[in-house]
């Protein structure tokens, strides 16, 4: 009796599988035709309205879609006894579902009921009875669809290139906001900074964060990013604080080095991509495109973003391969010669620096009076200059107390260095070829006032003279002023003129003729 109960139950659960498969295509069909439509209106809507989540959104409804037909399918599976009727359909006078019900008697009408429906149930072939049938209609419309959803996904408007790259746009900031964070996490986790600077470096951070996050574009981006890097250098140098000079400098040299990588990284993906692509296939030209396209946007370059679209436009042509080809040299050239710019500023600024420390060292040598060498140039200078002067003179000269009278005409009285008295010539005065040091003084220049700073050697007014003359012109433009020797502010000039050319926008070799010049004055 159970073998017979066994056989009819899963003879009824195959029509119900069968069933089951029916109900799934009609549901799949169904589910995914809404799915697929409303796919395809967000994907078009995409080609107009920058909306960067519309095709990736629209696929998630179009498989959600499908996943949903299928469950409703199987919920909507047919019961047993509800299969066993539709079998009975097909022209077997309710013998099966009469059999089915009887499932554990075994009286003798009851057994005979189940062998009957037995018998029926091994020649029943159910493929045939219940094939499985595909709505035309239905089926052509997911089909088209999907077509149209495909097709429409993968077409390139200027909305969705404006999407995609202001996506890319917002996952930057978030990284760089991301390094912000760190540095400030970093400034207030060490003791050495005061509260006050750690709340002050906090603020600048902050306000550097909001302009980031404004950025509209990779050009905006990158000059926000340059911008801070310049600000984070210029805080460094500004501040007191070691330790906070060597946490911001630390920053801005490794926010360098990664956009430096980056650079780096994208010009040897975007070359091994044009090599592939010269007779590779419509794939590789593909990327390559794509490559070359990122690369000009973080470059802001926009001869090579150009080059590429019309490369791309072009079906990838031959003749403008070699044309994006061209325009990546020009930009891989112009990188190179942005970096030696770059090493030779950083060469000035250190050469610059030595020379401010030489120069204050010096000053501050003669202002305390401890420079043996300048009292032994003094002491020749005024030997030199006076050929009549008495051995009083002559002694005035070496001592910081003593006193000397020079008798060359013109000559005028100079002041020891410590503070003795003498009458004898000194530092700067002197014939017309005068000697100062061992250094030659040809010319003397007019410097404005208060360029010449405090020089104690200096004495007296230019020429002599107790006053100065100021004269008028229409011709040219003049300005008060004292004669000094060119060799004392050539210096000076020379570190403002480098200061200046290093924080310019000028050609590099432009700034090489202009450090050359200045080079060539000393």
């Amino acid at each position: 009796m159970k073998e017979v109960d066994q056989r009819i139950r899963k003879f009824v659960y195959r029509v119900r599988g069968r069933l089951r498969e029916q109900k799934i295509v009609d549901d799949l069909l169904m589910a995914a035709g809404i799915g697929l439509g409303i796919g395809v209106i967000l994907s078009l809507i995409s080609l107009f309205v920058s909306f960067y989540y519309a095709v990736p959104l629209a696929a998630g409804i179009v498989v959600f879609s499908f996943i949903t037909g299928i469950i409703m399918g199987i919920k909507r599976t047919p019961a047993p006894m509800e299969a066993a009727l539709l079998a009975d359909a097909k022209g077997h006078k309710e013998k099966l579902s009469t059999a089915f019900y009887l499932k554990g008697k075994d009286d003798a009408f009851s057994m005979l009921q189940k062998k009957d429906a037995v018998a029926i149930a091994e020649s029943f072939r159910i493929r045939k009875e219940f094939p499985l049938q595909l709505p035309v209609k239905r089926a052509l419309i997911v089909f088209g669809l999907a077509a149209l959803f495909t097709i429409s996904s993968l077409l390139r408007t200027p909305a969705r290139e404006y999407a995609v790259a202001k996506h890319d746009v917002k996952k930057e900031i978030k990284e760089e906001i991301a390094k912000l964070e760190k540095v400030e996490k970093s400034i207030k986790e060490k003791k050495e900074i005061s509260e006050n600077e750690s709340a002050e470096i906090k603020e600048q951070l902050e306000l550097a964060k909001k302009e980031l996050s404004e950025a509209e574009s990779k050009k905006e981006l990158k000059k926000a990013k340059d911008r801070l890097t310049k600000k984070m250098e210029m805080a460094s140098e500004k501040t007191e604080n070691k330790t906070l000079s060597k946490t911001l400098s630390e920053a801005a040299q490794e926010r360098k080095e990664q956009d430096a990588s980056k650079q780096k990284e994208l010009v040897k993906e975007a070359e091994e991509a044009m090599k592939k692509a010269e007779k590779g296939s419509r794939k590789e030209k593909k990327e390559a495109y794509k490559k070359l396209a990122e690369l000009a946007q973080t470059l802001d370059d926009a001869s090579l973003q150009k080059a590429a679209e019309a490369y791309q436009q072009s079906d990838y042509s031959d003749s403008d391969y070699a044309a994006v080809k061209s325009a990546l040299s020009e930009t891989l050239a112009s990188m190179e010669g942005k970096n030696t710019d770059l090493a030779n500023n950083n060469s000035s600024k250190n050469t610059s620096q030595n020379n401010n420390q030489n120069t204050s060292s010096s000053q501050n040598t003669s202002q305390n009076g401890t420079n043996q060498n300048n009292n032994n140039q003094n002491k020749n200078n005024g030997g030199n200059n006076s050929r009549n002067g008495d051995q009083q003179g002559n002694s005035g000269q070496n001592s910081n107390n003593g006193q000397g009278q020079g008798k060359q005409p013109g000559a005028q009285g100079s002041q020891g260095s410590n503070g003795g008295n003498g009458s004898g010539p000194g530092w700067n005065r002197g014939g017309k070829e005068g000697r100062e040091g061992a250094r030659k003084t040809n010319e003397n220049i007019t410097v404005p006032d208060g360029e010449t700073g405090n020089d104690e050697n200096l004495t007296g007014k230019a020429n002599g003279n107790q006053t100065s003359t100021k004269e008028k012109s229409n011709q040219s433009k003049t300005w008060s002023g004292n004669k000094v020797d060119y060799g004392q502010v050539s210096g000076k000039y020379k570190d403002k003129a480098y200061k200046k050319v290093d924080g310019s926008d000028y050609p590099g070799k432009l700034k090489d003729k202009i450090r050359n010049y200045f080079d060539g004055l000393n």
